[in-house]
């Protein structure tokens, strides 16, 4: 027998005329039919799993819904209201038969509750199996979160199996669950409860030109700023590692918004390696970039105060050249006492207004530890501005405002030690630069002094912040109107750089109040 080409056209017409009672159910479909019968409430043994459903606690975590399958039976409020948290269990169902809760399951296993976030939505679906079910109503789809209860977010029931949920929030774990309604709107039952949270799509870009600078007592670490990818960037995290090898760890306390970053934390004189990663928006950190070095020089002690040291502005000992400058203004007498022949009271706030401006070269020849002591030669010359004039006849003083405006030189040997810390300075000086000191009080007048000696020391009070004590004391001073001063200058470093100075003669005492600032010129940090 020949086969006509009409004869498919009428078998594939009468297959599709099949009624839909004469295939094959899904098991989707087969749980639904159990659970609801045309448009009619659930049997009594379906109501007693809703009642048991309400009191239920569903399953919290990135569990699957075949590893930890639940429904959810009744309304949608007595599903809304259950509790995530703990992990349903054969006896939370109680009195329901053995048909409920295997349709229960099977409406579990069927749906396959899936998330997938991506960019800035969460892409939730599910089996979609029972959309040919004939009294199939629809999708509701619930969201919570760990602390809060679940709640639908359609105002109506869907009818695919794809909700795009962009009301989302970076960061924050989200729990989803999807429930199938009937016709009639019942809730018939629901998929397991899932979770995930948002991530961008792409990490933060890599850090570009990253550099890392010595300084003294800290690094500095720069970069350029990276562009927007997923999110916005909203700082940068940098990284420290040992040279030698080792992981690198986040050493900054909390995200930095600049390009740049000062590391005061590390070990003085060791290197370290540094990586800079970009953090966006979300608190997603990228990938670090290149590895960079650099370390922390020893605080300076190439001066004290007026006088020099025997080392160079490393902050280490070294050989070679070193130039500085300072600037010191001395503002007058905070307070002080004199003899009665000169003032029966006691000074408080005398102006004195002696400007000091040094140029100082030295070179370092001999170095600690190498040598017992560091040895260092060099020369000073002083710009030198007095606001006032003293004059002395027989006892009685004058002080107008005419300024004075001197230049005072010396050359010096310098001798250093250090000991752990602390550091131990003395020196010889040869010139007029002793001659500053008597500008410092109306009762004394300028002496054709030749040389000082001095000495000193300098030891840290806290990280970052240093002490200076050093002690002046004029020689080859013979004038009759000397009165042989002395003064001793404290110094603390990064404390606005305003500082007391203790001054002694033979007919009274001073405490005076001065500005100073050094800085080196030159070799100005490792090479």
């Amino acid at each position: 027998m020949r086969f006509k080409p009409q004869w498919g056209l009428v078998l594939a017409l009468w297959l599709c005329a099949v009624p839909a009672w004469a295939r094959e159910l899904t098991p989707l479909e087969k749980a639904l039919k159990i659970l609801a019968i045309k448009n009619q409430p659930p049997a009594a043994a379906v109501n007693t799993a809703n009642a048991a459903m309400s009191q239920a606690v569903l399953p919290l975590g990135n569990t699957s819904a075949a590893s930890a399958p639940t429904a959810g039976l009744g309304n949608t409020a007595a599903v809304a209201a259950a509790q995530p948290g703990g992990t349903l269990t054969a006896g939370s169902l109680a009195g329901v038969t053995a048909t409920a809760k295997s349709a229960m399951l099977t409406l579990a296993d069927a749906l396959a509750l899936t998330l997938n976030p991506t960019g800035e939505e969460v892409v939730v679906s599910w089996g979609n199996t029972a959309a040919g079910w004939k009294d199939f109503g629809g999708y509701l789809l619930l969201r919570g979160d760990p602390d809060r209860q679940l709640e639908v977010r359609n105002s109506l029931p869907l009818a695919t199996n794809t909700y795009r949920d962009v009301s989302v929030t970076p960061k924050t774990m989200y729990l989803y669950q999807v429930q199938i309604v009937s016709l009639s709107g019942q809730v018939l039952g629901a998929s397991a409860i899932e979770n995930t949270q948002l991530l961008p799509s792409l990490p933060p870009e890599v850090p570009k030109n990253p550099q890392a600078a010595d300084d003294e007592e800290r690094t500095r670490i720069l970069w350029t700023a990276v562009n927007r990818t997923s999110h916005a960037v909203a700082g940068y995290a940098v990284y420290r590692a040992n040279t030698d090898g080792g992981e690198g760890r986040w050493i900054n306390k909390k995200i930095i918004t600049k390009t740049d970053f000062y590391d005061d934390t590390g070990e003085y004189g060791r290197r370290y390696a540094y990586q800079v990663a970009a953090v966006d928006a979300w608190g997603v950190t990228g990938e670090a970039g290149t590895t960079v070095t650099a370390y922390a020089r020893r605080r300076s002690r190439n001066g004290l105060v007026l006088m020099s040291t025997a080392y160079r502005g490393f902050g280490r000992p070294d050989v070679g050249f070193n130039g500085d400058m300072q600037f010191t203004y001395y503002i007058g007498t905070l307070y002080g006492e004199q003899d009665k022949e000169l003032s029966g009271v006691p000074l408080y706030l005398d102006p004195i207004s002696l400007w000091l401006l040094t140029a100082d070269v030295k070179y370092t020849a001999l170095t600690d530890p190498a040598f017992p002591v560091a040895v260092a030669v060099g020369a000073k010359g002083t710009l030198s501005l007095f606001a006032g004039q003293q004059n002395s006849t027989g006892g009685s003083f004058t002080f107008t405002q005419k300024s004075t405006f001197t230049t005072l030189w010396g050359t010096y040997l310098a001798l250093s030690r250090t000991y752990g810390n602390v550091g131990v300075h003395t020196g010889y000086m040869v010139g007029t630069e002793g001659n500053a000191l008597y500008y410092l009080s109306k009762y004394l007048e300028p002496s054709p002094t030749r040389s000082v000696l001095y000495a000193g020391m300098d030891f840290p009070l806290i990280r970052r912040m240093n002490v200076a004590l050093e002690l002046l004391y004029p020689m080859g001073d013979q004038g009759t109107a000397s009165q042989h001063p002395v003064i001793i200058n404290t110094h603390v470093d990064r404390l606005l750089n305003f500082d007391i100075s203790y001054m002694h003669w033979d007919r009274g005492w001073a405490l005076l109040g001065y500005f100073n600032l050094r800085f080196t010129l030159f070799p100005g940090g490792d090479k």
